[in-house]
């Protein structure tokens, strides 16, 4: 028996529903944001000079970068010190991330970081602060789920784990989406197919997780081409898709894709690069996988069940060009000796990984390897048995 949980208890859904954040000029409203996209949106007008004109806020951080432990204590403090009745986070992962912590440090003032890092070892609060979060990119899927990802000072990813981190709100407004750059639309959309095909496949996950992240991964590979090319409906089709497939994590985790990113710490690339880059290779080592198979054919792909695997897997590499992204760490340029030397320490790490753990294949030490090499020659080769 398995428990689903399906993300923030309220969405709020379409064109121009950032206004739905009008319902809070009364209270005492902390805003994490990303101040650049912000300015890009616009958003600087709508939020400070008109929603929030005459209401008592603070922006608690500007997130420009993926949170480290070392850049929360300060907001932290601030946010204790501010006391708010409402976290704001306006912006993509990294943003909603940085307020899930500052959430959680601020309803629960005694908790430090090695309990806070501790998997489910949150206590549980009485949600006196409310967390509501706006996604302004379509990948990340936090706005579902119970985890908030940081870096610590090595570089190292490091997660806070909590159902109690869950937001309470989301808004989902796609008039946020038509300036998005173009790499953004890449990365995070082929993040999103990440945890939907990941999501699908793991352990734990059931038969309900799996029908919601099979009909995201077909939505997001319909649809992910023509929002790079400037469709908009297009464009919401995948940024629903991709809560969708954080729906997904939240109840099943991902898999190997996202248990060997190690590189994107180490060479500073985008999340949804590295993920997204290496999902392909990892969907050929897992086959056969039934889901892939379904994916495929609600796709209208024919022939046996392998060949329609490996026609998905090759669709994926396809719009991957399409797209501008990259397909091998070699494209990302990635020095090669400066990776490959890499390769035994980051097999070191992903063996333990959580992520790894998830697969349906238990994946020796050579395959590890022989994935890694592959993520930056774009050569891979099974050894079946």
């Amino acid at each position: 028996m398995t428990v689903s949980n399906f993300g923030a208890a309220f969405y709020t859904i379409g064109d121009g529903s950032i206004e739905k954040l009008r319902e809070y000029q009364n209270e005492r409203v902390g805003l994490v944001v990303d101040e650049n996209i912000v300015k890009a949106l616009g958003l600087d007008q709508v939020l400070y000079r008109d929603i929030f004109a005459d209401t008592e806020y603070r922006v608690l951080c500007n997130v420009p970068a993926e949170p480290t432990i070392a850049m929360l204590e300060e907001p932290i403090r601030e946010t204790r010190k501010f006391d708010p009745d409402r976290i704001i986070g306006i912006g993509g992962g990294a943003v909603m991330d940085t307020a899930k912590a500052l959430w959680v440090f601020a309803e629960c003032p005694d908790l430090t970081w090695d309990q806070a890092l501790k998997p489910y070892q949150v206590p549980k609060t009485d949600g006196r602060i409310k967390l509501t979060v706006v996604p302004t990119t379509s990948g990340t899927g936090s706005e579902t789920t119970g985890c908030s990802v940081l870096k610590d000072k090595d570089n190292r990813k490091r997660m806070i784990l909590s159902k109690e981190i869950i937001p309470s709100e989301a808004i989902l407004d796609f008039t946020l989406l038509r300036s998005l750059p173009l790499k953004n639309i890449a990365y995070s959309g082929t993040d999103a197919l990440a945890h939907a095909l990941e999501a699908a496949v793991s352990l734990r996950s059931n038969s309900l997780v799996r029908e919601i992240c099979i009909q995201a991964a077909v939505v997001i590979l319909k649809n992910l081409r023509l929002s790079y090319e400037g469709d908009l409906k297009a464009r919401e089709k995948v940024h629903i898709a991709a809560s969708m497939a954080g729906m997904g994590i939240g109840n099943a985790g991902t898999g190997m894709a996202h248990g060997m990113d190690q590189a994107g710490g180490d060479f500073h690339l985008p999340h949804g690069l590295m993920t997204g880059l290496a999902l392909p290779y990892t969907m050929q080592y897992l086959m056969p996988q039934p889901v892939y198979t379904e994916v495929a054919e609600q796709l209208g792909y024919k022939g046996t069940d392998e060949e329609k695997q490996k026609r998905l897997i090759g669709e994926i590499f396809d719009m991957y060009k399409a797209i501008g992204m990259p397909v091998t760490l070699k494209e990302a340029d990635v020095p090669k000796e400066g990776y490959l030397g890499r390769i035994s320490s980051y097999v070191e790490r992903a063996l333990p990984d959580a992520n790894i753990k998830n697969c349906p294949k238990d994946p020796a030490r050579e395959e590890l390897e022989r994935l890694y090499e592959a993520f930056y020659t774009g050569m891979y080769e099974r050894k079946d048995g």
